[in-house]
């Protein structure tokens, strides 16, 4: 027989799920509830994962709002595709104020159209880092990681002079000039400075 299967989510263990709990029973009043209390940004979460196992062909799975199942739209259409394949009706009961149903065909669409969106979100965000970063090397800026050390630096070139007498060890140079050892050698590398 086929279940109703309610999901909960909070982010921290201050926050209340009272309310998500009255929601998803107010959608059914024998839903059978499945809670984490975990973030967003994580896909490993107890009660998910132990959701994703429990259900089969013709169950229904109910969340309240998006971002209680996923952490963005990609994430969503991934969980919502693991129910497709499963035969399971995913229901969101506020999707700024429309509820999705993927029984229906609206609600595909729906979930399609999130899809779509995301897909062009994604590749004009693309588009623009990669135009930006063309215009910045075209205007001769530096593209990647900053050097952090640079000889330019007063103390760099004391502990470069420091090194280059070669009386104290690399360690106690650093120490000296607060600098990180292993910045301190890619800087020597990336300039050729070597004790001769």
């Amino acid at each position: 027989m086929s279940k109703v299967y309610g999901y909960c989510r909070v982010s921290t263990s201050g926050q209340n799920i009272s309310t998500q709990r009255q929601l998803l029973r107010q959608y059914d009043e024998n839903v059978k509830l499945i809670e984490d209390k975990a973030t967003g940004r994580t896909r490993e979460r107890e009660g998910l994962t132990k959701l994703l196992n429990t259900l089969h062909d013709g169950d229904t799975i109910v969340i309240t709002r998006i971002d209680r199942i996923a952490r963005n739209v990609k994430d969503l259409l991934l969980i919502a595709e693991e129910f497709e394949a499963k035969g399971v009706t995913f229901v969101i009961l506020d999707l700024n104020g429309d509820r999705v149903n993927t029984s229906t065909p609206m609600g595909k669409f729906m979930i399609t159209v999130l899809g779509a969106v995301a897909e062009l979100e994604i590749n004009t965000l693309d588009e623009k880092r990669k135009l930006g970063m063309q215009l910045a090397r075209e205007n001769g800026k530096h593209i990647g990681r900053k050097a952090d050390l640079t000889p330019e630096d007063p103390s760099v070139q004391e502990a470069i002079r420091k090194y280059l007498e070669g009386k104290i060890p690399v360690t106690l140079i650093c120490e000296q000039h607060n600098i990180n050892r292993m910045k301190f050698y890619r800087l020597l590398k990336r300039h050729g400075i070597t004790k001769g």
